[in-house]
């Protein structure tokens, strides 16, 4: 009965391992997709690797098919009395064309286990470069920035008639595009190039049909185009083996914080697995401790040994994968759609994590390597933005000691150093505490220029990469907010900057507007400049712990090839993810440091 089917031009494309034989992988994926299979009950279609041929060509395929009903929890029921299963029909088709293979499915069972065992998925570049840029509209791409900083964006996506032309190519290097929705004529094609997945608007179709189209889908993936004059900008994927035998890994980060939503706000269940074999429930301090673990960036040595991690952690480097191995990662378990797995397993099978080199222009993402477009080529202009300050590497403090009597901030803190350096600015306003923009804001006519400032201090010099995470992320999340309207400012000024600042419950006479125009009105003053088409917007790290020398002598080993730290990787990237945030919205990055 496999004509009786109706499907849509929904699909994934693989190619099988080497050494792998293709009746054991399309085996091993049937017998995958039908675990969730009504017990007692039987096929309505069981076909096994039947031979056709393409409708008007002389092109051979085979067809493997079984539809059968299937069962899953109901998830908001409980109880023992009555146990309550949704019954749905489901399939699966496996298609074998010119040595591809080709899954086609809908509500199976898991199939991720079988299908990574056997078949390798379609490279994200020639999935890309089975069209032609010039010939298609890019109606919506969605793109991965090549950032490590839990704090920074870390995807976007984008959407007109066509893109081409009006998506600007800065940065376009550092961000990988993963899912593309084109026009080409009268077609509407969409790629996911993380899955292998092709989808094609149409009419739903017989497996004749559908053999017709994934025979066309093979000539063009087949057949790679050279007109890549908008995808080349790009992000570009790179051969594992290749980058391991020119470079190594050298620091793997964990995205705690898209784990921690993943878990806590999808209400995921934590438990853990005792020596014993015995399982208990994991507390909220005891998650809280887990989670502050792997917020880490860890240096993995040249034994591929992930350094001041528990005992045993290592990356394991495979030719087409790595991975990391973590015994108390083990030994943490969740449930996700009613199934019990490791915390180390649930990482890497939604790819949470990330792997820096020893040369910056490679990192692993989402399972697989990328190679950056700009690489260390961008190590000049990100030390242009490095602005030294003669007198803030003295600074001991952030914001210095505040008490009923102070009527300004320490000159020996960060806040008053940065104070003094916009001296001549019109107005200065400290916009710290509750919801802020920056910590500090500026306003200036003469040049004219709006300045949010984020300030961070540490008592010593360093390259640390993690001291930078947190001023980072405030400066990025907060780059919307310094294309402010009259009215929005006018209220923050209406509601904060006409009190005093207070601290822990310490109220000073240190006014909110530091220094102001001899203007009664500031709304005139901001309709005024936000109507100023010169005005420029500034973005400032304020960082009393880093040194401008450092950073370039270490960056300056990094571009001439030679070993530097894994933090010194990591800082290269938080600065750069910094300052391609910060252009995309045409605000002027600058980074307050020491000589």
């Amino acid at each position: 009965m496999p004509h009786r089917l109706k499907l849509t031009r929904n699909a994934q494309f693989f190619t099988i391992k080497n050494g792998v034989g293709a009746e054991q992988a399309v085996t091993a994926v049937l017998e995958a997709a039908s675990q969730n299979m009504v017990a007692g009950s039987e096929y309505l279609v069981d076909a096994y690797r039947q031979a056709a041929v393409v409708p008007q060509t002389d092109v051979p395929f085979s067809f493997s098919v079984r539809v059968f009903k299937s069962d899953r929890e109901v998830y908001f029921w409980s109880g023992n009395d009555v146990e309550l299963r949704d019954i749905i029909y489901s399939f699966i088709i496996v298609v074998e064309i010119r040595g591809f293979i080709v899954v086609l499915k809908k509500s199976c069972a898991n199939i991720s286990p079988a299908v990574e065992a056997n078949f390798d998925s379609v490279d994200s570049d020639v999935l890309n470069a089975s069209f032609e840029d010039s010939k298609v509209d890019f109606q919506k791409i969605s793109i991965r920035n090549m950032t490590i900083s839990d704090r920074a964006l870390r995807a976007r996506s984008y959407e007109a008639a066509d893109l081409k032309g009006l998506l600007s190519s800065h940065a376009a290097g550092r961000s990988i595009p993963y899912f593309l929705k084109i026009r080409d004529g009268d077609n509407i094609k969409t790629i996911s190039a993380s899955s292998g997945r092709i989808v094609e608007a149409a009419d739903r179709s017989s497996i004749s049909e559908i053999a017709v189209w994934i025979n066309q889908q093979v000539d063009l993936l087949s057949n790679p185009t050279q007109d890549k004059d908008f995808l080349r900008s790009f992000a570009k994927q790179a051969i594992l083996s290749a980058v391991l035998a020119a470079t190594r890994p050298n620091a793997l980060l964990i995205e705690a914080a898209t784990l921690y939503d993943r878990i806590i706000l999808g209400g995921l269940e934590l438990r853990y697995k005792r020596k014993d074999g015995s399982i208990s429930e994991l507390s909220r301090k005891r998650q809280q401790v887990i989670f502050r673990f792997l917020e880490k960036v860890y240096d993995v040595n040249v034994q591929n040994v992930i350094e001041a991690a528990p005992k045993g952690s290592r990356l394991r480097v495979n030719e087409k994968s790595i991975t990391f191995i973590s015994k108390p990662l083990q030994r943490v378990r969740l449930l996700s759609q009613g199934k019990e797995i490791s915390l180390q397993k649930y990482i890497i099978k939604h790819g949470l994590y990330s792997i820096s080199f020893m040369d910056p222009k490679y990192m692993y993402f989402m399972g697989r390597c990328y190679e950056d477009a700009a690489g260390t080529s961008e190590i000049g202009s990100i030390l242009n933005i490095l602005h030294p300050l003669q007198n803030i590497g003295a600074a001991t403090s952030e914001k210095g000691t505040i008490s009923a009597t102070h009527g300004s901030f320490d000159a020996g803190s960060v806040f008053g150093v940065v104070e003094n350096t916009h001296r001549n600015d019109d107005w200065i306003f400290c916009d710290d505490l509750g919801v802020e923009w920056a910590d500090h804001i500026t306003l200036s006519k003469v040049d004219p220029c709006i300045t949010f400032i984020h300030s961070k201090h540490a008592d010593s010099t360093s390259t640390s990469a993690s001291k930078l995470h947190d001023v980072v992320g405030q400066g990025i999340k907060n780059l919307g907010n310094m294309y402010f309207t009259k009215e929005a400012f006018e209220k923050k000024y209406n509601e904060k900057f006409v009190t005093n600042y207070s601290r822990d419950n310490v109220a000073s006479a240190i006014a909110r507007v530091r220094k102001r125009m001899p203007m009664p009105n500031i709304g005139d003053y901001i309709q005024d400049i936000l109507a100023d088409y010169r005005v420029v917007r500034k973005c400032v790290l304020a960082c009393s712990f880093i040194s401008k020398a450092e950073i370039a002598r270490e960056f300056g080993r990094m571009a001439a090839g030679k070993a530097v730290r894994g933090n010194i990787t990591q800082l290269f990237w938080i600065l750069s993810s910094f300052a391609h945030a910060a252009k995309e919205y045409n605000v002027i990055p600058i980074v307050y440091c020491q000589p």
